[in-house]
Formats: structure tokens, C-alpha cells, sequence
């Protein structure tokens, strides 16, 4: 592990431009979806405070489908990794993934907006909570897997104009076990995020009401 830890730093580090770029992308569709929650029109609005109002009162009355929410979770997760691993090597992906992380960032975004935006100074706290850790570690996760898909991408493209050779098998060897780590992650910041963050939320909501 420690290997291939010790390869990731280098990647990151020669690769540095490609992953401030994925960052920047991540800092703007969240500071896209955090705006798009201030504009909502009022039905909208309604709408997604219902809902909010909705998961936080099954929160507190611990009413929450755990099976549910860790298959939901695993879905939008794993799925995405997947879904952009693939890409990856499907030569086609680059725009795509670049767009799938902007979503990712926006949506997270737009989330933490609205329930700050919703329930005030306790909305920033609840946030932070709803964020933090799992959901950072998360976007990190799908910025190194990104990247590493356009890398591949990029060569995949070199490869069939004849300007690069490529060792296939190292290099599948290699694109796998960057999918297998992430996939762990992901799996293990969706069991904290469907298990244990309802429970500090509803610890926290008792606090402040």
C-alpha cells in the first residue's frame, strides 16, 4: 500500500496543473450551487424546505430506512466512481467527467445552502455536519479518480494517433488499483455518512432546540 501511496503523491505532483484545474472546478460548482439555492423561486424554495423539514424530523424520531440510504448512498457513490472510471478509457469521457465533477461539487453545494438557508445560524452547524468529513473526502476522492481518467484518456488518445506507445497491462494494472482504493473510501465514508452522521445530527439537534 505504501507503494502505491508513495506513486499517487508523485502522480499528484507531476501532474499538479491537471489537479488544481479539477479543484477549481470543484470550488466553482460549489460556489454555483450555493448561489443557485439563493435564487430559487418560491415554490421551489417550498419544495426543498419540505423536504428538508421532512429528513430532519425522521432524523430526530430516528424514522430513517438505513437499508435504504446506504443503497441509495452506494449508488450515486461507487456508481460515480464506476461510471467515470470508465470513461476513463473509453476515450470519448473527457468533457464528461470534467462535467460529472462540476455536478458532484454543485449539488453539495446547493445542499449546504439550503440548509443554511433554511434553518439559520443552526443551519450552518447542521451543514458542517451533513459535509464533514465524509462528503470532502468524497469530492477529493472523485478529483484524484478524475484525474487520473483524463490522464488515461489523454494517453488512450495519444495511443491511437500513434504519438505514444503504451504498456496496456501496467497500465489497466494500474487504473484498477486506483478504482479498487477509491471504492474502498467510498464505501467507507457512505457507511459513516448513512449510520453515524444521522446520530450526530440528532444529538446536535437536541442541543440547539
Amino acid at each position: 500500500m505504501k507503494k502505491y501511496m508513495d506513486k499517487l503523491r508523485k502522480n499528484i505532483h507531476i501532474n499538479k496543473n491537471l489537479f488544481i484545474f479539477l479543484l477549481v472546478i470543484v470550488i466553482i460548482g460549489i460556489v454555483t450551487g450555493s448561489l443557485f439555492a439563493t435564487i430559487l423561486g418560491a415554490d421551489d424554495k417550498a419544495y426543498v424546505t419540505e423536504y428538508l423539514h421532512s429528513f430532519f424530523s425522521n432524523v430526530k424520531a430516528e424514522k430513517l430506512s438505513y437499508d435504504t440510504s446506504l443503497m441509495n448512498t452506494l449508488i450515486f457513490t461507487v456508481g460515480f466512481a464506476l461510471i467515470v472510471w470508465i470513461l476513463g478509457i473509453s476515450v470519448i469521457g473527457f468533457f464528461i467527467i470534467i462535467f460529472m465533477l462540476f455536478m458532484k461539487a454543485f449539488i453539495l453545494g446547493f445542499s449546504i445552502s439550503s440548509i443554511i438557508s433554511c434553518y439559520g445560524f443552526k443551519g450552518l452547524i447542521l451543514g458542517i455536519i451533513y459535509a464533514f468529513p465524509h462528503h470532502v473526502i468524497n469530492i477529493l476522492i472523485f478529483i484524484i479518480l478524475s484525474a487520473y481518467a483524463l490522464i488515461i484518456s489523454f494517453k488512450l488518445i495519444q495511443c491511437l494517433t500513434g504519438k505514444k506507445t503504451l504498456n496496456f497491462k501496467n497500465f489497466m494494472n494500474r487504473y484498477l488499483v486506483i478504482l479498487v482504493f477509491s471504492i474502498v473510501i467510498l464505501i467507507i465514508t457512505s457507511l459513516y455518512e448513512v449510520y453515524i452522521v444521522p446520530k450526530i445530527l440528532n444529538m446536535v439537534m437536541n442541543i440547539i432546540n
